[in-house]
């Protein structure tokens, strides 16, 4: 039997953290309950064991890949439209920093880690248009995806004959780690600038 993937490694640990109530700070950041934060795990976690389903000849659909997808619109439609123009901008300015990077950056290992690069781009972009952790984590998700969907329309657009999968590979694992990257790094440098301010605080 094959070991369980890093990324679900990763939420079944995150789980069992909030459970006992550590993350507190963090899930208050992104206006989350313990229940709410618990739910999205555990269907994180459901979708890595769905199936793929083949649409045509030419497209299968992963549906573990869309899993994902439905925590992002539950967590757009419960925030502010503010927060939802916010975290659209961001995933999409995530998406083409991913795809630039990847056209312009040499190709050498470890310079800079596809799936890394995704949660780096949005917790930096989330932080500094905004310092919003559930923008960053919506933004670790659906940037990913998106780079998934324009690299398979490039492979259908390039004339490949053979069946190409939405949402297959290694995309849920990728969008996984984006995504709670990107809010380590946006509450890491949250953190950062409170320190700073205190202590411009205290000198004055």
């Amino acid at each position: 039997m094959s070991s369980l993937p890093f990324s679900v490694t990763l939420l079944a640990i995150i789980t069992v953290l909030i459970f006992l109530g550590l993350g507190q700070r963090i899930l208050d950041n992104m206006r989350l309950t313990d229940s709410a934060a618990i739910v999205i795990l555990l269907l994180m976690i459901a979708g890595h064991f769905l199936p793929s389903i083949s649409l045509s000849p030419y497209f299968a659909v992963n549906l573990g890949g869309f899993i994902p997808l439905g925590v992002v619109i539950y967590l757009l439609v419960t925030t502010s439209r503010l927060e939802q123009r916010r975290a659209g901008l961001v995933s999409v300015l995530a998406a083409l920093s991913i795809i630039l990077s990847d056209r312009l950056l040499p190709i050498q290992p470890g310079l800079l880690d596809p799936i890394f690069s995704g949660g780096i781009f949005a917790g930096l972009l989330a932080t500094f248009l905004g310092r919003s952790r559930r923008s960053a984590f919506i933004a670790g998700l659906l940037g990913v995806f998106l780079v998934d969907v324009f690299n398979v329309l490039q492979l259908r657009f390039e004339g490949i004959e053979e069946q190409i999968t939405i949402g297959g590979g290694g995309l849920f694992s990728s969008m996984v780690i984006s995504a709670f990257l990107a809010v380590i790094i946006a509450e890491v440098i949250g953190e950062i600038r409170e320190k700073i301010q205190l202590g411009g605080d205290h000198d004055d």
